[in-house]
């Protein structure tokens, strides 16, 4: 009994043993490692593509994808900054100072960005269910789509944003962590009460275990499915407003890569491609997880392309676990 104990401790916490496991590398291969600065700047880089992964996690739950959720991370500031310029030009108001250097409210930024990302999610989501295009092609075409905007919004340059208020976002520590860390603790915490304790988690699991079932059971899956592809796209403009404020610039190039990151970080926490398995804290192990890896990586002076070979195999490796998996529920 004691050891069918110890078993199922390490089965249901195998993610947090990992994610220890690295920081006891980390700790022993490197000095800098377990230091306050390098402890915040993991938890900062964590939360871009922790938000990105809990947003894909709506959309998988319902048994589809969303490609399109690293090009719309830096399309809705870029639409905010680069209309504002438009109009202050027509208007006469000041936006732009030396060229392209914004100087203006951030509050706009901040609008655009959520509405633009809620938008675009609809897009998807209506594109998925009313316009009958599978979830991979209707989102690949909306990436495409986003980072040709994203281009000729910009006409190729960057907007430097010299905006205290807006960089205070991605820059500031509140009690020695991130704001962004916060801001992405926060909302894991919301989307996974909503997906344990309210109708919202019981509709997506339901469609995402059995979709014709539900249809059957009288449930409006058309509207659901539409609601996760709003969620995935109002946490992509949330990571896309920290994203940009840490840098303290858009640019067209910008979170290019992103959506494969987010979608590793969400399949490496458990998160079924398949749909109905899977949570918003699953997600958030799986970001811990790669984050920490990561960082160990840097301290060891892997470079970016090394971390891409990771996240390729990676997610190789996890959904053929995944389907293993579903071909032996099926026996």
């Amino acid at each position: 009994m004691l050891n069918q104990n110890i078993k199922n401790f390490v089965f249901n916490n195998v993610l947090l043993i990992i994610f220890f496991v690295i920081i006891l590398i980390g700790t022993f291969t490197s000095e800098y490692f377990l230091t306050i600065v390098n402890l915040q700047n993991m938890v900062r880089n964590m939360a871009v593509p922790g938000l990105l992964a809990l947003g894909v996690t709506f959309v998988f739950l319902v048994s589809r994808i969303d490609l399109s959720v690293g090009s719309l991370t830096i399309f809705g500031p870029i639409l905010a900054v680069s209309s504002l310029a438009y109009l202050g030009d027509i208007f006469d108001f000041k936006v732009l100072v030396r060229g392209n250097q914004y100087a203006h409210s951030a509050m706009i930024i901040v609008v655009v960005s959520l509405f633009t990302g809620i938008f675009i999610g609809l897009l998807n989501g209506i594109g998925v269910m009313y316009g009958k295009i599978t979830s991979f092609i209707m989102t690949l075409a909306m990436m495409k789509a986003l980072w040709g905007l994203n281009y000729v919004l910009t006409h190729g340059h960057a907007y430097y944003l010299q905006v205290p208020t807006y960089t205070w976002m991605g820059t500031k520590n509140i009690f020695y962590v991130p704001f962004s860390t916060w801001v992405f603790l926060a909302m894991t915490i919301l989307a996974s009460l909503m997906m344990k304790y309210t109708i919202v988690g019981r509709r997506i699991y339901a469609i995402g275990g059995d979709e014709k079932t539900s249809r059957l059971a009288g449930i409006n899956v058309t509207f659901w499915v539409i609601l996760a592809f709003i969620f995935s796209g109002f946490c992509s403009s949330v990571a896309g407003i920290l994203f940009s404020s840490r840098l303290q610039t858009v640019d067209a190039p910008l979170a290019v890569g992103f959506e494969l990151t987010a979608i590793a970080f969400a399949v490496v926490g458990g998160v079924s491609l398949t749909g109905g398995r899977g949570s918003p804290y699953r997600a958030f192990l799986g970001t811990l997880v790669m984050g920490a890896l990561f960082s160990l990586f840097s301290m060891w002076g892997l470079n970016t392309w090394h971390r891409n070979i990771v996240v390729g195999v990676i997610i190789i490796l996890v959904v053929m676990l995944d389907q293993k998996k579903n071909n032996f529920g099926r026996i």
